[in-house]
């Protein structure tokens, strides 16, 4: 994957967490909770990209 690709993968995934996170319910959860739930996100994201280069799945161009 090229700079600009990786660079757009970046902000495509923050943008979706920001909007997951505008929703009422998180506003209500305390700090705490927040911060469980990113890591949690973190951990998925990473496992996920382990098993692609793992695997080692290309994309055809």
């Amino acid at each position: 994957m090229n700079d600009t690709a990786t660079i757009v993968a970046i902000v495509t995934v923050i943008g979706c967490l920001v909007l997951a996170t505008r929703s009422s319910a998180l506003r209500n959860a305390g700090a705490r909770h927040v911060v469980r739930l990113a890591l949690i996100w973190v951990a998925i994201i990473f496992a996920l990209m382990a098993l692609v280069r793992l695997v080692g799945v290309r994309i055809a161009s």
